[in-house]
Formats: structure tokens, sequence, C-alpha cells
């Protein structure tokens, strides 16, 4: 059975469209890791349709995170959130970002 592990450290940082994500495990059945951005890096609010089932932990930073046509949630450090698969949410990164998160794929 693969062992994953990541040091704090490890700046194999692979760029995203905001940020960067610090993988942790990419396999066929999820991808976990650490998202990395600055509200300079994502200056507007970010619409998306889950393509997974998306489980968040907030390392660092804030973020708001609105569902459509539901409740808005404000995290900070140590707050966690989850969405099904097919959620539209709405991302305002408020300060800068370290957020873990496991998408079940």
């Amino acid at each position: 059975m693969p062992t994953y592990y990541r040091a704090a450290d490890d700046e194999t940082w692979t760029p995203y469209r905001a940020g960067a994500m610090g993988y942790l495990r990419q396999d066929e059945a999820l991808n976990a890791g650490v998202w990395a951005v600055t509200p300079a890096e994502a200056p507007a609010q970010v619409e998306v349709t889950l393509p997974v089932d998306r489980t968040v932990l907030v390392l660092d930073g804030m973020l708001e995170i609105a569902v459509v046509d539901g409740a808005t949630y404000s995290l900070g450090v140590g707050d966690s959130a989850s969405f099904p698969k097919g959620t539209t949410i709405r991302i305002s990164v408020l300060a800068p970002l370290r957020q873990f998160f496991v998408d079940r794929l």
C-alpha cells in the first residue's frame, strides 16, 4: 500500500489558475493536498460547479464560500466544510490562504 508524504517546506508546487497546489495524493480515487493563494492572485469571486465531492480545512487565512441558492460560509483557521459533487459555489479569498482539500473522484 502506498504511503503519501509531503514536507511542509516542499517547494514543488503546481501552478493553478489562482495560486498553487501542493498535491499530497493524486490517484483514481481522490486528490488531496494544499491550495495556497492570496487575494491578489484571486481578486474576483470565482464560481464553480464542483465536479467532485470536496472537503476543505483552512490552515491559514480566510475565505468565503457561497452556495448558489443557498447559505454563505466564512471560513477561517481551523474551519472546515464539505460539499457534494454538482454543488455550485462562489469562492472569495479574503486573506492569504492555505487550505487543505480532499476531492473524492
